[in-house]
């Protein structure tokens, strides 16, 4: 009887550390995705800050609006942005925080 408790142990436990490890390598692709996804954000807003820097000529502008505007906002609204065209369609779309944003960018890079 001893032995047949522990042999219902060791294969719950087998099994349970399958299921761990099993558990352990999809957080690990996860994990992954998420790098990767991350990785691309940051493509995505350097290639945004590139544009940005050809088209208006104001680094520290485009920098401060590329890192902290979210990236769903084209590039092209910086120059908008940029000229502070308030009245403009770009400025009014953005959220009150991102306004701040915007303003506290200009600002900083004058």
């Amino acid at each position: 009887m001893f032995r047949w408790l522990v042999c219902v142990v060791v294969l719950a436990l087998s099994i349970s550390s399958g299921a761990l490890s099993q558990q352990s390598l999809q957080d690990l692709d996860n994990a992954s995705g998420f790098e990767q996804a991350l990785r691309a954000v940051d493509a995505i807003k350097s290639q945004k800050q590139l544009q940005c820097v050809v088209s208006i000529a104001n680094r520290p502008l485009c920098q401060c609006l590329s890192l902290k505007l979210p990236v769903e906002i084209h590039f092209r609204s910086y120059a908008s942005i940029a000229n502070h065209e308030k009245d403009g369609l770009d400025y009014k779309q953005l959220s009150a925080a991102e306004k701040i944003i915007v303003d506290q960018c200009v600002s900083d890079s004058r």
